[in-house]
Formats: C-alpha cells, sequence, structure tokens
C-alpha cells in the first residue's frame, strides 16, 4: 500500500451524486510497478493504455480522468439494459408463475378431492385450515366445521407427554420424517371421529412454508381394517403352524425349484430321524431307496405325483421312505399345492403305516392259517404256515414252532423251514432243559426265553457251535400254553444279529404263539375226540343197561344192542320201525307222564315203569332220561337208560319178611322216639321228645305211655289212639297218622305225624315197641294251603285246570273201564273283553265270580266246575248222557244270557259259547277231550256266538284243513295269486249317485281255481294271518284309485273290510296311514269293522278311525245289531255307515222280529246321521221291504254278483 501521508479526502463537486467523495493521491514522480500491482486491474490496464499515449512514465491526471469517465459510462449504459431486462423478465417470470399457480392449485384440488387419505393442513400453533372430503368421510365433519378448530379435535393424543404442546408435537412429527417431503411410513396414533368413535390412524407429518409463514400438512389413514387383516393373518398363520406342529402325521412344506425342504413339523423330525437343520437340507429323494417296493424308480415317480399337486390335484399314495440311519418306512403320502407368489411350494402329509401294513400282513397270514386249521390240514402244514407268518411279519428272522410229546420230556415234532436240517434234527431230539436251547428252556422254564447272544448264554451250552454255525447270533423262545395253562410247545425266532426283539416282534411271537396253540390244541381235541367216540361207541355196545335216543314223536333214533335184547327184538331196525314208544310200555299213560315230568323237570331220575317185551311179558324197568335240545333251546327228544329190576323187584318182596326189623330201625330214625315195654311203659325218650312232650326221661321213664303222650284228632277233637298202642296190641308196624295233634304236659298243641312198631324176639313174641313222631306243625298247615292252592282258582274258588284234568283222567279211566258216562261242557263267555276294557280288571274279575255262582246254580252237585284260563270255565258231567249234557248247557247259556252286569252306572250283558263233547270208552285220552270241546266251543262261536255246539268227530278234518290254509294264504300272497273282486252297493233313494263299491279277495289255487271265501276267511281268521289279506286288499285299493285319478277317470266310493287283528295292528294301522297322503285317494275309501272287532278293542278302533276320519276316509260298523250293547257305542265311534247283519235281512219279509230290528236300526241311524246298508239282498221281496222301511242302500246278488276288479265302471 502506498504511505497513508500521501493521501486525502475533500468533498466532491455539486454535480456529484449525494455523499460522494474523491480521494486524491499525491502523484509519485516515480511510480513503482509495486504500487501498479495494488491496482483493480482495470485501472491498471487503462494507466497502461495511458503511459502509451503519453510514452512518459508519470501519468497525465486529467486524461486518466476522461479514460475513467468513460468506463463509467460504459458501465452505467450496461447497467441500464441489464435493469430493464431484468424488469421485462420479472414481469414475464410474474405472469408465468400466476398461470402456474393457477393450473398447479387445479390439479392438486382434483387430487385432494379423490385421495384416499385425510389430507390436512395446520398452522404452527395447531388451527386446522384445510380439510379434504376424504377427511370428512372418514371423520364425519364437514369441512366447515373443523377448519379454524384445533387439531385435538380430530387426533386426541397428538402429544406424547403433558408438558409437550401441540407446536412442539407437530415438530416433532415432521422431524421425524427427515425432510419436507410427505413421509408414507407414518406412525400410528388413535383418531376421534364426530360421533365419538376412536380408531387406529396412521398419520404423516411435513413441514411446508406457505406465505411466508410455516405451515405442517398431515396425511392420516384409518387402518382399522388393516389392523383386522393383520390380526387375523397372525392368527391364521399361527393356527396353521399349531395345527401343523400338533397334526398327528409328519408335514413338511417342499419347494420344487430348489428340490429341498423348507419347513417340517416335529414329526417329521422324528420320522425321518433328522433335526430341523439337516431336514432342510435334503428333499423327498435323498428320503426315499432308488427303487420302490413294485420296482418303479423313486425319482421319476416322485416327479410325476409332485407335478400332479402343482396341477391341483391331491395325490394319495403308499410310499417307501428311508429314515436317517436308513431304515426303509412304509408310508401314506398325501400331497397339496400350498399358495406362494413367486415359488412353487407343495406341502406333504406323511403317515407311518409300517405297523398297519404288517399287521395286514399278520391278518392275512393268520387267515390262511385260520383256513388251513378249518379245512384240517395236516399239522405240519399249518405249523409250517405260522414260521412263514413270522417270517414274513419280522424281515431277516427264522423261525420254528416244536410241539411237545405226550410225557413232556422232549419234543414230539418241529418245524422249521429256514433253518438247517442239521440244527432242526438236533434241537427236536434234545430232552427237555435248560441248556439245550432256547426254546427247551423256555419249556423248561414256563417263560419266554430272550437270548440277545447265544454265543455267550448258557441256554446254548449244548448245541451253539451248531447255531453258530448256521449264521444265528439271537435267539427268542415262547412257549405255547394251553387255555388250562398246560403247555404245548414252544416258537422259537432266530436273527443272525445279537439282539433283543423290539416290541413289534414281541407281538408277532405273542399272535404266532396264540396260533400255533390254536393249532395243536385242535389237533388234540380232534384226536381226544376220535378216541373218545371210539370209547363211548364200546361203551355202547357193551353196557349191560338199554341206552336209548328217541324224537318227540316217539320214534327211535338210536338203541344198543342191550336195549335191543331186553325188550326181546332181533335187531335194532325192528325198534325203529315202530311208529312210537308208546307201544313198549305197558300202560300208555306211563308214556305221556314220562313226557310230562321230563319236559316240566328236564330230567328223571330212577323213575320205576312197566314196559312189554316183545313177546308180551311184562319187565319192571328203572328209567334215567333227560331232554335234548338243539343250539336254539328247542326240544329236539329224549335220551336216557333203562335197567331191568324186574328180578330185584320179585327179591325185594321175598326177603321183606326178612328185613322186618331193619325197616323198623330206619323207620324209628326221626325227631322224637319213645319206646316202651310190652306193658306199654316208657323206657326211653330222646331229648326231641322231651321237649315236644314237655317231659323229661326220668320223669317219663315207667309212665304208661297215654300218660306222657296224650293224642287226639284234630279235626273231631277226639282222643287218639296213639300208633305205638296199637302196635303193641296187633304185633304190628303203625303207620305215620296225618291228623295226630300232641298234647304236652304244658297242655299246648303239637301236629305230629306218628310211626310206631313193635320190638319182637326171634320167636315173635312182642317185648316191646318203638313210635318216631315229629312236629309237623307248620308243614300241616302249608299242606292244607297248597293243597287248596294247588287245586283251585283263587279268584272263583272253584278247581283250576290242573286239578279239572286229574278229575277228567280219573273220569276218562271210568269211562274206558265202563264203568259211567261222562261229558264235557267247555264254555268261553263272549263279550268278557269289552267289559274288561271298558269297566276295567276289577269288573272283570267280579263278573268271573258272577258268573261262577250262575254255574254252580245250574249244575248238579255231582258236577264238577273248573276255571281253565280267562273267561273260560270247564264242566264234568258224572253219570250224564248227551241229552242230558245238552239240556244242563242250554240251562247254563240261558242264564248267562239273561244275566245283566251292573258296574257302576253301566249295565251289560254276555254270552256263553259252550262245547259239548261226550266221553266215552273210545275216548283216547284228557289233550283228545280238550283239544274236541275247544274245537266244539269255537265252533259254535264260529256259527254266530251265544250258542250250543256238539262235537262231531268227522268235523275234526275240517279244522285241519283250516290250519292248512295259513301256509296257502302266505304262499298265496307271495305267489301273486289273491284277486281282487268288487260288489256293488247300491242307493235306494237316489239311483244315480256315485258309485258305491265293497271290495273282497279270492285265492287261486295251485290249480288254478278260485277258492270260496266261506274256507278263505275263516282260516285266516282262525290263525291271524287276516292283517296279510287286509294289507293287501288296502294296497290294490289304493294303486287303483291312484291309476284312476291318473287317467282322469271319477273315483268311486270303494270299502274295504278290517279285521281285528288289523285295528290292533300298529304296525297295518302306519301302512294305510302312510299311503293316504292324497286327501283325494282318502275321500275314496270306506273302511268297515265289524261291531265285534270295535267293541272288544274299543281303544284301537276309536284311534284308527279318528286318525283317518281325519284324512277324509270313511267307516262304516259292520254286522250292527248282533250285540245286546250294540246302539251304546254308536255315540262314541264315528261311523258313517251302518251295516246291518244279514240275519236280520234275509227273513225281513216274514219275521216281524227282524223287521222291527231293522226298522229300529234305520231310525236310530236317521238320528245320528248315519246312513243304513243291508247286507245279503237275495229276492225281490226283500228288497220291496227294505225300500219300504227307508234303508239307505242295499248288497246282495239280487242285485249284483260280485266282479272281478277288472270289470269295475269307468
Amino acid at each position: 500500500m502506498s504511505n497513508p501521508q500521501n493521501v486525502r479526502t475533500v468533498a466532491d463537486s455539486p454535480e456529484a451524486a449525494p455523499g460522494a467523495t474523491t480521494t486524491f493521491v499525491r502523484a509519485d514522480p516515480r511510480p513503482s510497478a509495486e504500487g501498479y500491482a495494488d491496482l483493480h486491474p482495470q485501472l491498471r490496464a487503462q494507466l497502461r493504455e495511458l503511459q502509451l499515449r503519453t510514452g512518459t512514465a508519470t501519468p497525465d491526471v486529467g486524461l486518466l480522468l476522461r479514460l475513467v469517465n468513460e468506463h463509467y459510462q460504459r458501465i452505467e449504459t450496461e447497467r441500464r439494459g441489464i435493469a430493464e431486462s431484468m424488469r421485462l423478465m420479472a414481469d414475464e417470470a410474474r405472469a408465468l408463475e400466476h398461470t402456474a399457480r393457477e393450473q398447479g392449485s387445479e390439479h392438486l384440488q382434483v387430487i385432494l378431492d379423490h385421495i384416499k387419505d385425510v389430507v390436512l393442513s395446520v398452522e404452527e400453533d395447531g388451527t386446522l385450515r384445510t380439510f379434504n372430503p376424504t377427511g370428512e368421510r372418514v371423520f364425519g365433519y364437514t369441512e366447515a366445521e373443523v377448519v379454524g378448530q384445533r387439531i385435538e379435535l380430530l387426533i386426541p393424543e397428538i402429544t406424547i407427554a403433558e408438558s409437550e404442546t401441540v407446536p412442539e408435537a407437530l415438530q416433532r412429527l415432521a422431524a421425524s420424517t427427515g425432510d419436507t417431503a410427505l413421509d408414507l411410513a407414518g406412525r400410528e396414533l388413535w383418531a376421534r371421529r364426530k360421533d365419538g368413535e376412536s380408531f387406529p390412524a396412521e398419520i404423516a407429518v411435513s413441514k411446508a412454508p406457505l406465505a411466508r409463514r410455516e405451515m405442517f400438512v398431515l396425511c392420516l389413514r384409518n387402518v382399522t381394517e388393516r389392523r383386522e387383516s393383520e390380526q387375523a393373518m397372525r392368527e391364521s398363520a399361527a393356527r396353521y403352524r399349531l395345527l401343523v406342529d400338533h397334526a398327528p402325521e409328519a408335514i413338511v412344506v417342499l419347494d420344487v425349484d430348489t428340490g429341498r425342504f423348507m419347513d417340517a413339523n416335529d414329526k417329521a423330525q422324528k420320522l425321518f430321524g433328522l433335526d430341523r437343520a439337516k431336514l432342510l437340507e435334503v428333499g423327498p429323494v435323498t428320503l426315499s431307496p432308488p427303487y420302490q417296493p413294485d420296482g418303479g424308480a423313486s425319482e421319476q415317480r416322485a416327479r410325476a405325483y409332485i407335478q400332479q399337486a402343482l396341477e391341483g390335484e391331491t395325490p394319495a399314495f403308499e410310499w417307501t421312505h428311508l429314515d436317517g440311519p436308513g431304515r426303509e418306512i412304509i408310508c401314506e403320502v398325501r400331497l397339496a399345492r400350498l399358495p406362494s407368489g413367486k415359488r412353487r411350494l407343495v406341502r406333504g402329509s406323511i403317515a407311518d403305516i409300517s405297523e398297519r401294513k404288517r399287521a395286514e400282513r399278520m391278518a392275512s397270514a393268520e387267515h390262511r392259517v385260520f383256513e388251513q386249521v378249518t379245512r384240517n390240514a395236516p399239522l405240519p402244514e399249518v405249523l409250517a404256515s405260522i414260521t412263514r407268518l413270522v417270517e414274513s411279519a419280522a424281515p431277516g428272522t427264522a423261525a420254528s414252532v416244536a410241539m411237545l410229546a405226550e410225557d413232556g420230556h422232549a419234543f414230539a415234532c418241529s418245524v422249521a423251514p429256514q433253518l438247517p436240517e442239521a440244527l432242526r434234527t438236533a434241537l427236536e431230539r434234545s430232552s427237555i432243559g435248560i441248556r439245550c436251547g432256547s426254546c427247551a428252556a423256555a419249556v423248561y422254564l414256563g417263560r419266554q426265553v430272550l437270548v440277545a447272544d447265544l454265543g455267550k448264554d448258557p441256554f446254548w451250552l449244548e448245541h451253539r457251535e451248531l447255531a453258530l454255525g448256521a449264521g444265528l447270533r439271537a435267539a427268542w423262545s415262547t412257549p405255547i400254553q394251553a387255555a388250562g395253562g398246560k403247555l404245548l410247545g414252544s416258537l422259537g425266532v432266530y436273527r443272525c444279529e445279537p439282539g433283543l426283539p423290539t416290541a413289534g416282534e414281541s407281538q408277532i411271537m405273542a399272535r404266532a404263539a396264540q396260533l400255533a396253540r390254536i393249532a395243536i390244541e385242535r389237533r388234540l381235541a380232534e384226536e381226544a375226540l376220535r378216541g373218545s367216540e371210539a370209547k363211548f361207541r364200546g361203551l355202547f355196545e357193551s353196557i349191560a343197561e338199554g341206552v336209548y335216543q328217541s324224537r318227540r314223536d316217539g320214534r327211535m333214533m338210536s338203541v344198543n344192542p342191550a336195549f335191543v335184547d331186553m325188550l326181546g327184538y332181533r335187531t335194532a331196525e325192528e325198534l325203529y320201525a315202530l311208529p312210537s314208544v308208546e307201544a313198549l310200555y305197558w300202560d300208555p299213560a306211563d308214556r305221556a307222564e314220562f313226557v310230562r315230568r321230563v319236559e316240566s323237570e328236564g330230567e328223571i331220575r330212577a323213575a320205576e315203569f312197566l314196559m312189554r317185551r316183545r313177546d308180551g311179558q311184562q319187565l319192571v324197568i328203572l328209567e334215567n332220561a333227560r331232554l335234548m335240545r338243539d343250539g336254539a333251546g328247542r326240544i329236539l327228544g329224549y335220551e336216557g337208560s333203562i335197567t331191568n329190576i324186574t328180578e330185584r323187584k320179585r327179591a325185594e318182596q321175598a326177603i321183606f319178611a326178612e328185613k322186618e326189623r331193619a325197616q323198623v330201625t330206619l323207620q324209628s330214625i326221626g325227631d322224637a322216639v319213645i319206646s316202651t315195654d310190652a306193658e306199654g311203659r316208657i323206657e326211653y325218650i330222646n331229648p326231641v321228645a322231651e321237649r315236644l312232650t314237655a317231659w323229661s326221661l326220668a320223669e317219663a321213664r315207667g309212665q304208661p305211655i297215654g300218660t306222657v303222650l296224650r293224642l287226639v284228632n284234630e279235626l273231631t277233637r277226639e282222643p287218639v289212639e296213639s300208633s305205638l298202642t296199637g302196635a303193641l296190641g296187633r304185633g304190628g308196624v303203625g303207620g305215620p297218622t296225618d291228623h295226630s295233634v300232641l298234647i304236652t304236659r304244658t297242655g299246648n298243641e303239637v301236629a305230629i305225624q306218628e310211626s310206631a312198631a313193635p320190638i319182637c324176639d326171634r320167636a315173635g313174641r312182642v317185648m316191646g315197641a318203638v313210635m318216631v313222631f315229629h312236629d309237623v306243625t307248620k308243614e300241616r298247615r302249608l299242606k292244607r294251603a297248597l293243597a287248596w292252592q294247588a287245586g283251585h282258582d283263587a279268584l272263583t274258588g272253584l278247581i283250576n285246570r290242573r286239578e279239572f284234568d286229574n278229575r277228567l283222567h280219573a273220569a276218562l279211566l271210568s269211562a274206558q273201564r265202563g264203568e259211567g258216562s261222562y261229558a264235557l261242557l267247555y264254555i268261553d263267555l263272549d263279550q268278557f273283553k269289552v267289559v274288561n276294557d271298558t269297566c276295567g280288571h276289577q269288573a272283570g274279575d267280579r263278573l268271573l265270580r258272577d258268573v261262577t255262582g250262575l254255574l254252580q246254580s245250574r249244575v248238579r252237585a255231582s258236577d264238577t266246575i273248573a276255571r281253565l284260563g280267562g273267561d273260560e270255565f270247564g264242566v264234568l258231567l258224572e253219570g250224564c248222557t248227551l241229552e242230558q249234557a245238552c239240556r244242563i248247557a242250554e240251562a247254563a247259556r240261558q242264564a248267562i244270557r239273561d244275566f245283566r252286569f251292573n258296574w257302576g252306572s253301566s249295565t251289560m250283558s254276555v254270552g256263553a259259547s259252550i262245547g259239548i263233547v261226550q266221553i266215552c270208552a273210545e275216548t283216547e285220552n284228557v289233550a283228545h277231550v280238550m283239544s274236541a270241546a275247544d274245537i266244539a266251543c269255537y265252533a259254535a262261536k264260529d256259527a254266530g256266538r251265544n250258542r250250543i255246539h256238539v262235537y262231531q268227530a268227522d268235523g275234526v278234518s275240517d279244522r285241519h284243513r283250516e290250519m292248512k290254509w295259513v301256509a296257502r294264504v302266505t304262499r298265496a300272497a307271495d305267489d301273486n295269486r289273491l284277486e281282487l273282486f268288487f260288489q256293488p252297493i247300491v242307493s235306494l233313494g237316489s239311483p244315480g249317485s256315485r258309485g258305491f263299491h265293497e271290495l273282497t279277495v279270492r285265492l287261486r289255487d295251485e290249480g288254478g281255481e278260485l277258492v270260496p271265501p266261506s274256507e278263505l276267511i275263516p282260516a285266516a281268521e282262525r290263525y291271524n294271518v287276516m292283517s296279510v289279506l287286509d294289507r293287501w286288499v288296502v294296497g290294490q285299493a289304493m294303486t287303483r284309485l291312484v291309476e284312476r285319478q291318473r287317467r282322469g277317470h271319477p273315483l268311486p266310493l270303494l270299502a274295504v273290510k278290517l279285521s281285528g287283528t288289523s285295528v290292533s295292528e300298529q304296525s297295518f294301522v302306519d301302512f294305510v296311514l302312510h299311503g293316504l297322503a292324497d286327501p283325494a285317494i282318502a275321500a275314496a275309501l270306506c273302511f268297515e269293522i265289524t261291531e265285534t272287532a270295535a267293541v272288544n278293542s274299543v281303544s284301537n278302533a276309536r284311534y284308527l278311525m279318528g286318525e283317518l276320519r281325519r284324512r277324509g276316509c270313511k267307516f262304516a260298523l259292520g254286522d250292527f245289531g248282533t250285540g245286546v250293547s250294540s246302539f251304546v257305542y254308536l255315540k262314541t265311534l264315528p261311523v258313517d255307515f251302518l251295516k246291518i247283519d244279514r240275519q236280520f235281512i234275509s227273513h225281513i219279509a216274514d219275521d216281524p222280529v227282524n223287521r222291527s230290528m231293522v226298522e229300529a236300526i234305520g231310525k236310530v241311524g236317521r238320528a245320528l246321521g248315519i246312513a243304513t246298508i243291508a247286507e245279503c239282498v237275495e229276492t225281490e221281496t226283500v228288497l220291496a221291504e227294505l225300500k219300504r222301511i227307508g234303508v239307505d242302500f242295499a248288497q246282495g246278488i239280487f242285485l249284483a254278483h260280485p266282479l272281478p276288479i277288472a270289470q269295475l265302471p269307468k
């Protein structure tokens, strides 16, 4: 710099700019280069230019100032041009900026209006300035409601601490973004809607200058759905993980592109024996053998299955895998593709089915063994199959089965196909001991023997070299024991490697041992059975007793030679040819008694019978027998033995006198014993006699027997002479008495049973007597009660069926001997069930007692009345002809018919159907008499009830023919040989009304002929097959009506008769109800129930009528008027028609009683709104009379015969 002393500053001239100054520098006459270097480059250039112009080193100041002025002028000109250019450019820029601002504002508004996020602008103090439409939808406020409000209105928790202000919070949130740009990765906090509901929101804040002030822009998004979706995804992932980790099978996830597993559960790690890290380094090809059991290459087949899964299929297949150590595992695999964005993933579910396959192989092998056992294959063949079973189920093993000899000291035989013959023979021939191999040791010890290394085990001391030479190292043996614990043999399993059996191998051994036990036991049982049969046959042939087997019908099935010889026949075939063994009994009744006893008691022991030899001689035999039954418990016949005791009985009679003293001694063994001398003075009484008489021995000794033993008759109370006194006086045995009562010393009474016998010397002189008696007070009381109860009916006091049979049997024997004439009345009450059902069992019981009184008043004192059961009575008339029996029966019938039973407010009547059988010398037995009486009674019921019918022998064949009808009806229904007929029911008042027809069924026999209903219906009703016919007719009626409806034909009203059996059978009712779904079909059916059926089962009839009428069906009450109480039930039974019984219609023209009855029924029907139908109209006269009376409908052959259903008018 220049010296400061050469510089001074002065003010500029007035023309100068205000505030300008001029600096003067004193010139140095010799300016230096250093001085120029400090000048501005432009000034230096001007100085050099000046020096060049002047040619001097000293500058000219004036010139210098001009140069400077020129420079300043140029600069000013340039400055003004630049300023103008800048002004013009500024104006253009402002115009462009204004245009851009207007256009950008429009675009930004469109964006803000349609963006899905809430966008807010907030002042630094937290005042809201803008609010987009999305905010209005999210928060529920309008923009006007929000602008000017505080941000806390929408985000109450924008501050994170009480000390933090809203501006600070906004600054914090804006600073977290790192710059002023919007950061979409915002923070989550809670926002609040106008309705007060809070919701999670994600917020991003940015700070931006606006109109020379700082503003905050907030972007807010409702993340409620995202949170719920994320939570659902987390829960789904957790559930999936839980399912995978706890699935019962191994689960792996395969990355198809890498060929490796990318996930696996614990089950998979256990299955393959690899930890998770190692398992995820491999894939299915690594864990599979090169080839599958069927020969297919594992890699190619696996690729094919994986491809199926990738294509959307879910293949399931069996696969052999390898675990870590290289062991094969039989698995069941199911593949499914998993959804993934970029990778191809397949899930595999793998279940170890090795045990199942082993069990299947075991079951199959066991089945083959059982088949061999069943077809009695040779035992070695069966045992060889068992060894193959073991070797198949436990690969790498060899098996043997050794059967123990009968003495138990060695093996009888052994089967071991896979063992060397030398070793098998040595083991078979060795004795049972603990050093002869594991099989022999197992039998010796009676337990399982497991040898892990037979090279060291002492059990193999004697055969070790042979076993090691065969390459065997381990041997496991299980004893084969019978169910009772008996040893039968041993099962051996051998392996070439040392070790003990696995749990599976132990199970295989146990099952194989059981199979061997079954096979050996069966063979031993067969051998024992053959031996037993041989022994039995020998015993059967050689035994001295007669042995037999017979069928229930009396024909012999088998007899032994002793039986044939005992009865004097030459061959057994002669006995087999007899129609019944009854011919072998001396008295045929003995055979009936035998059958009765053996079937009631199951067996008889030591029963004596008289039999007849072929030559007519009488035999006394002792018979033991029992029932033979089949597997279902049904009786097949009888088997037993007979012993000929004819000679023994003769010998007994011959030596009876010699054994008399022994018999007296046996009879004296009792509760109380008294002995006397010849004068009847007591010598001894035992303690029991002391207690009963209240006399001690000391007090009684020497007393007369009458003093100590005071006896009276319990019935007459008269003194009774003791049997001992009689024995002394007569010198004979005094038998037991049944009515003696002992008066003790204290005055008490004791019922006794006594017997006495004299004591005689060798000469037969009476030396005394001994008396035996015992207290029978309770027994006698019970005996009287039981005797009465055993023979009497508790309700009526009459004798019962059992006692009646006894008396009938006695009467039959008397008649067969020609000693008298007898008749049997079999009485069955009519309408008893109605009383029982209507009034209850108490009323029924009283009615039976009342009828008993009626019968007792109508028969003779010598006749026997019995209640046979239910409402059935029997009367045995003694000394009575058939004509007398008919008169007595008629008197009884009339008395019962006229009787009126009153119960409460009800009055009812009953009737009786009576069957009469005459008992004569030709009558066979009691069963025949009762059967005949039952048939006669049934015939009386058949004829209309409340009747008498006398049994005729020629009627039996008719009853048998009816029994055969059961099978005929069933076969006809099965063979479609039932045919449907109809008979018109004609309206007598309006002939053009709707068609009304009754349906009936006919049976066509095997020869093609129609069977009349008079044979078919009684048999069907008697043997309970009417429901079969009813079901068929109802089904046909419904089918015909449905067919007519389908073809558009009008539906007639079809009447179907129902039996009492069908009315009471629920399955039939269900069948009918099931078929009546269509109301039109139901309205075309009318069901007829007879009055008897309805009354006998009132509750069932009401139920059926109610159910069917609700569906639209109609009902007719048939055979109306036959019962006395007919009109009683009309109020309770919902019927539409009354069908008047034929007995009133057939004689209506000439019988005023019948005509009055029909008129009464018609009047009652009209009063109740019930139409009447007259059946069996056979003449024009009857028809005219019915029209006159006003009967509504008529039916009969005079109007129309029954016709096949095919002829039913269209």
